[in-house]
């Protein structure tokens, strides 16, 4: 039994270690629900991205999101998925949430360039109305320069 963990951990620890090959990445995220600026930290197997935009109110939103990652396909291909918050002010109203994200992500190996397409369904409740919203339009495309 020892050694069934060990080789679990060991793997575990090996996935983690090659989940993603960058450290920061800074970008734009397009589409959907939320699409603005985008700023990503990785941290071996999971990372915290977050973006900024002009929100549906006609002031100012964004999300942060903790994601995991999973190496899948081929090199440099990654599956991340996580929950995350989503906020916006603006028109004397506020709204709170909270998301999911699931993704795809391909760090091109000869440069400093990731490019994603995921998914973020948001519930969403706004001081307007009062009411739950859902957002399921989360759909997007993204392109980070990364370092």
């Amino acid at each position: 039994m020892k050694k069934f963990f060990l080789a679990a951990a060991l793997l575990i620890a090996s996935v983690t270690v090659f989940a993603q090959d960058y450290n920061w990445a800074v970008g734009l995220r397009g589409g959907g629900d939320l699409g603005g600026l985008t700023i990503k930290r990785n941290f071996g197997g999971s990372a915290i991205e977050g973006t900024v935009a002009y929100a549906w109110n006609g002031g100012i939103g964004g999300d942060v999101a903790y994601e995991f990652n999973v190496p899948v396909i081929a090199d440099g291909f990654n599956l991340y998925y996580g929950p995350g918050i989503v906020a916006a002010i603006g028109n004397k109203v506020l709204a709170l949430g909270i998301e999911g994200v699931v993704g795809l992500e391909y760090k091109i190996p000869v440069a400093p360039i990731a490019l994603s397409l995921d998914y973020r369904p948001q519930i969403v409740v706004s001081t307007a109305d009062g009411a739950f919203t859902p957002g399921f339009l989360g759909f997007g495309l993204g392109i980070k320069f990364t370092f």
